[in-house]
């Protein structure tokens, strides 16, 4: 998922191309709006950059030949950011400097790694995997990769979970509904589940505001 949007002084007035390269994907803002963390195959394998807002200073964080890293998501006080790697055969999360450095490994299950993020407090980790070899769902962890809860279960798929800026609520979606995805939101240990969204199609990759819109 991507996370909230940026600061209130980062705007763009129209749309504009930052990057010139094809293969450029998963943008993820820094906290304060002034960095971006991005995956690209610029070099021949998928790998994680940063730049700065403007498309400035882009530089590769990760390497290694045949391996496919995918940035998911800044730590809260924008040090480190959190990694999808595969570097060792299978998907992984993993836990950088923002200047590629001091990576350490957070999980050891198949599957995991999608969509990963501290909590606003920076007390707990989100992530969805499959780990058990079937559907995706979501669970919660202490940063460093300990204490992992499940929060999510059935024979259904949860993906992109998101916290809410205060760190009470995560968003998703499921497919616990029926055929179509649809977005719900639930308390943050897991209970509550309420579904938000009620289309004919399917509705994916739910984000919060970073704040109320009357703040604007």
């Amino acid at each position: 998922m991507s996370q909230a949007d940026p600061s209130p002084s980062v705007r763009f007035s129209m749309n504009c191309s930052l990057t010139n390269v094809p293969s450029d994907f998963e943008p993820t803002w820094s906290p304060d709006g002034r960095r971006i963390a991005f995956n690209s195959n610029r070099d021949g394998d998928f790998h994680v950059y940063v730049m700065n807002a403007d498309g400035s200073a882009v530089r590769q964080l990760t390497f290694g030949a045949g391996i496919s890293e995918s940035p998911t998501a800044w730590s809260p006080d924008g040090r480190k950011i959190a990694v999808r790697s595969n570097r060792t055969g299978q998907n992984e999360l993993y836990v950088m400097n923002v200047d590629g450095s001091g990576v350490t490994q957070l999980t050891t299950n198949e599957g995991d790694g999608d969509q990963a993020g501290w909590s606003p407090s920076a007390q707990q980790f989100l992530f969805s995997s499959n780990r058990d070899g079937g559907h995706l769902h979501i669970f919660v962890m202490n940063p460093d990769g300990s204490g992992v809860t499940q929060l999510t279960s059935g024979d259904f798929e949860d993906d992109d979970p998101v916290w809410s800026p205060d760190g009470k609520k995560i968003a998703f979606w499921s497919f616990r509904d029926g055929p179509d995805g649809e977005i719900f939101v639930m308390n943050a240990d897991g209970s509550g589940p309420t579904r938000v969204t009620h289309g004919v199609d399917n509705d994916f990759v739910p984000t919060w505001r970073a704040e109320p819109l009357a703040s604007r």
